[in-house]
């Protein structure tokens, strides 16, 4: 398989974790950061080829096969539009963004160019989802009735701190609500017909907690739970009429246990949690390399993106 000269931009702490992954597959081809000698200093970690003080300097380098995005979320579509507009690739850090009829705009840009856009949403490449997805085909859970998620991210109660600044796109939503929301989409097999929500907001007004149910014209229930303020298990559940299967920290998964009505379980087992950003870095190049874009999960992440802005604009939140 070609090696892709991947760029990223913006340094922060994602971009770390991205790239102590993907130099266990292969090197960095350039980082971009908007201080030099930010750029310079993860060069010096990571060995980079090239290290830019500017995201345009990156875009500009002919090198560049795809960008990965790291900026915080409030930047995201605009870098989207610009990589694009530059001729690259690009993966985008979750939430990729909550505006639908933006999001549609830059899948139209990215499709007219022959572009990959795609969001980082880990859920889609662990393969243990992908063998649960297996299980329900081959019928073992039975017909899906629900599917819930919950995710509780208790933060630091600082009005000051960027995840509670409607500003730089804060909000629980836009920060662990995406994860939530694609489980379950996930696992959906119906299109959904029919929503109801509550949200409960931090003083600065931004979304602090959400609680969501979904209905779909198979006739399955959806759930999700969200607080940014209180600890929730980050706990997914699918259920069917046979058995229902219970995965603990479902945005890393490693392993599931199947529950049976007699009470008996059964532990599956696939993948290592340690190595997510790599699976979702091979599916990735996968797709590059075969032109086949399904299996970067777009059409996935659109159906989150169509349900976020619904869901903000409901309250006057929106992106």
């Amino acid at each position: 398989m070609k090696q892709w000269n991947w760029g990223i931009l913006g340094l922060g702490n994602i971009a770390h974790e991205f790239a102590e992954n993907m130099i266990q597959l292969h090197p960095i081809y350039a980082a971009a950061s908007r201080s030099l000698s930010s750029a310079k200093a993860f060069q010096e970690k990571y060995g980079t080829q090239k290290a830019y003080g500017s995201y345009k300097e990156l875009l500009e380098d002919e090198a560049v096969d795809i960008v990965y995005i790291a900026a915080v979320n409030s930047q995201h579509y605009r870098l989207i539009l610009d990589a694009l507009d530059h001729g690259k690739h690009v993966l985008c850090e979750k939430a990729i963004w909550g505006n639908y009829e933006e999001m549609k705009r830059a899948c139209e840009l990215a499709a007219f160019k022959g572009l990959l856009l795609c969001e980082a949403m880990t859920i889609y490449h662990m393969p243990i989802f992908k063998e649960i997805r297996n299980m329900i085909a081959g019928g073992k859970l039975g017909k899906i009735k629900f599917v819930e998620a919950e995710l509780g991210s208790l933060k630091e109660d600082d009005p000051s701190n960027r995840f509670f600044n409607p500003q730089l796109g804060g909000g629980a939503m836009l920060d662990i609500g995406t994860y939530g929301l694609s489980f379950v989409t996930y696992f959906l097999s119906g299109r959904i017909t029919g929503t109801t929500h509550m949200m409960k907001p931090y003083p600065t007004g931004v979304d602090e907690m959400w609680s969501i149910a979904l209905a779909t014209d198979a006739g399955e229930i959806g759930s999700v739970n969200l607080t940014f303020r209180a600890k929730l298990p980050k706990r997914g559940i699918i259920a069917g009429d046979k058995a229902y299967v219970s995965v603990m920290n479902y945005v890393r998964a490693e392993k599931a246990v199947i529950v049976y009505p007699d009470g008996t379980e059964e532990e599956i087992r696939c993948g290592e949690t340690s190595r997510a950003l790599q699976y979702e870095i091979l599916d990735v190049e996968q797709a590059l390399a075969s032109g086949d874009f399904t299996g970067a999960y777009m059409d996935c992440t659109m159906e989150v993106v169509k349900l976020m802005d619904r869901f903000m604009r409901a309250e006057g939140l929106e992106t």
